[in-house]
């Protein structure tokens, strides 16, 4: 088991015992494109590679955008934006959950259910929902 984000190398993002990675909808290079689920492909998916920088900002390697969230709230949806280095952009891996560095009772998950298109979003920790687990590939 990995635990943290494995650096200076790509590297894409999947539900757990699922075939769907954290995608950039539609491979929108504009800054607040929403991340969504989307089944993993094997070719033109650069949208749905990632690059961990500093230990714990995650850039998209298409868009050169990174991971983050309006606030540190429940229920937002994760998107892109430039980098800012602010804690709504730093996040850690560990034990298969991604949550915000500095609160780790906010997690990455999946609002919802678990389908082409879902919603990505910034939850409460439940360690027992596989829809918060995570694993990097």
């Amino acid at each position: 088991m990995m635990e943290q984000f494995p650096p200076n190398r790509e590297f894409g993002i999947r539900l757990r015992d699922t075939n769907f990675v954290l995608d950039v909808n539609n491979s929108g290079t504009e800054p607040g494109t929403t991340i969504i689920l989307w089944n993993a492909r094997d070719e033109d998916n650069d949208n749905q590679k990632w690059i961990c920088e500093n230990k714990n900002i995650v850039r998209n390697k298409k868009t050169g955008l990174v991971l983050s969230v309006p606030g540190l709230t429940p229920n937002v949806q994760f998107d892109t934006q430039d980098v800012t280095g602010e804690e709504n952009q730093r996040f850690e891996y560990y034990d298969y959950t991604i949550s915000a560095q500095t609160n780790d009772n906010l997690v990455l998950g999946v609002a919802g259910t678990a389908v082409e298109g879902g919603r990505v979003s910034l939850i409460e920790r439940n360690n027992d929902s596989k829809l918060q687990q995570w694993e990097i590939i």
